[in-house]
Order: structure tokens, then C-alpha cells, then sequence
């Protein structure tokens, strides 16, 4: 039995579009919930009937904490992904066991048919150091070389 996507049927898109929505309803109607929790008297709740409630308190923290949660997971992130980079002086960070590096007449193929896509490989380092670095070979434009008659 094949998986069904998004794309081969449209009644699962829809079917996304309207839990989408209903989500968004409910985010609006959390907030509001909120806001009358943090902002009425406690009488005026008590007098709609809603006697059991967190304390005050839990409006300004929840907020505060979550504000502080996003820096948080930022740094964090950022960590990890230092902490498992390979340092530069490191083989891995040239090639690895997977690598499917690009051989001579692949280069050949690339460079001399513009229209065609390659395969994906891997290109060597020493291929971009000479397309980054190497200084390219300035030719004369037709007609305009110097002239010193």
C-alpha cells in the first residue's frame, strides 16, 4: 500500500488547511481566556462562577519564562552545532566514508557542457580552492589592444 501526500490527494490538503484553521481559532480563544484570567478582579470572576484558578503570579511568569525559553534554544542550537562541528584541522571536515567525490572526467563534463546538470557529487577541495582563489586569465578585449604607434 503506497503512502498517500499532500500531493496525490487533495482531500488530505484540505483536510490540513481545516486543522490549520481550527488551531488558529483556538490560539485566539487561549489568549483571550488569558487575558481575563490575568486581567478581572478576582470578584468579577468569582461572580461568573469560575472559583478555581491559578494565582496572579502564573500571568507574569509564564510569559516571562517563555521569552526567556526562545534565547535559550537559540544559544543551545547554535552549541550543539559547534560542539559537533569537526575542528579544521580534522580529515572529516575534507572528506568522510560517504563522500562520492567528483572524478577528472566529470570535471570535463561540467565545465565544457553549460546546459547540463551533473550528477550530485562531491567537489574537491581543490577544484574550489582554484575557482575561489586563482586569479582568472585576463585576456584583451577584441580590438581594443594597446596601440603605442
Amino acid at each position: 500500500m503506497s503512502s498517500l501526500t499532500a500531493h496525490s490527494n487533495p482531500n488530505i490538503a484540505i483536510a490540513r488547511e481545516y486543522y490549520g484553521f481550527v488551531v488558529y481559532l483556538a490560539s485566539f480563544v487561549v489568549f483571550a481566556i488569558y487575558l481575563v484570567w490575568a486581567i478581572l478582579p478576582d470578584s468579577a470572576l468569582k461572580a461568573v462562577g469560575i472559583t478555581y484558578y491559578p494565582t496572579r503570579h502564573w500571568a507574569l511568569v509564564i510569559p516571562i519564562w517563555i521569552l526567556g525559553l526562545i534565547p535559550f534554544t537559540i544559544l543551545m542550537f547554535i552549541g550543539t552545532v559547534l560542539w559537533r562541528t569537526s575542528p579544521l584541522d580534522s580529515l572529516y571536515t575534507i572528506t568522510d566514508e560517504y563522500a562520492s567525490p567528483m572524478q577528472r572526467e566529470d570535471q570535463i563534463k561540467f565545465v565544457a557542457k553549460d546546459t547540463s546538470v551533473p550528477d550530485l557529487q562531491d567537489v574537491p577541495l581543490a577544484m574550489v580552492n582554484r575557482c575561489m582563489f586563482e586569479e582568472p586569465i585576463r585576456r584583451p578585449a577584441f580590438g581594443n589592444a594597446d596601440k603605442s604607434s
